[in-house]
């Protein structure tokens, strides 16, 4: 019998992996409601290398990942089953998120704007140092770059220099040590992270990118289409949103 893999890796803080396997068993569930019953070996990859080794996988069955891979071409091809639900945390709005910017000092946090558009201090933002998960990643570099070259007329680097952190947790910390002065969140994480890092207490949110496609659930293309197929119906009963 084929083996499969999964993972679920984007929201799997160590402080929400009951949520993470309960999403995950509730997955399972709906699969085996619709008749496929599958040997699934979930994942938790511990690093960048093995998730990305995770996504090449001809077996996987499930995963996460992010538009920014996609769109920059440096993600395997992969199968786009999904988009989660986004509503149900501030900046959030079904299937689109955006970012939370966060700068350092106390103030008054801004709320995410009712349309689409970017709200976005840009005075407060030209020249500052930068703190960011990946050049590759959709809400934590390539969004606020491309929403300050929007807002400035200008494709000259609006930050004064970049920190790369390697994930949005390690930015929010950068920008409460003064390691760093911005960061641009996605607000999944931001709403996580304000109920578990003590770090998140130390700063505040000054603005917020403009609202795009949430992460996707995936899968490899070389699952067989009935299988894709009762994947995305089994996440859409679990509130995701049609591709």
């Amino acid at each position: 019998m084929t083996r499969y893999r999964a993972a679920l890796p984007m929201y799997d803080l160590p402080e929400y992996k009951a949520e993470t396997d309960r999403l995950w068993q509730n997955v399972l569930a709906g699969l085996h409601k619709r008749g496929a019953d599958l040997l699934v070996d979930f994942y938790r990859p511990e690093t960048d290398h093995a998730a990305d080794e995770l996504l090449a996988h001809p077996r996987l069955l499930l995963s996460q990942t992010c538009w920014g891979p996609i769109s920059c071409g440096v993600a395997p091809e992969l199968h786009i089953l999904a988009q989660p639900d986004f509503s149900d945390v501030p900046g959030g709005q079904g299937p689109l998120y955006r970012s939370a910017v966060i700068a350092t000092g106390k103030g008054i946090n801004q709320s995410p704007p009712d349309d689409r558009k970017a709200v976005l201090p840009v005075d407060a933002l030209r020249g500052k140092r930068l703190a960011f998960n990946d050049r590759a990643s959709l809400s934590g570099y390539l969004s606020i770059t491309a929403d300050m070259t929007a807002a400035t007329k200008q494709r000259k680097a609006f930050y004064s220099h970049g920190e790369h952190s390697g994930s949005h947790r390690h930015s929010v910390q950068m920008v409460a040590e003064g390691k760093a002065d911005i960061a641009a969140i996605d607000c999944r994480t931001w709403a996580m992270l304000q109920e578990c890092e003590p770090a998140a207490k130390q700063v505040h949110v000054i603005g917020w990118t403009q609202a795009r496609k949430g992460l996707p659930y995936v899968c490899s293309p070389k699952i067989e289409p009935a299988l894709q197929n009762i994947l995305s119906d089994t996440l859409q009963e679990l509130g995701a949103h049609a591709v």
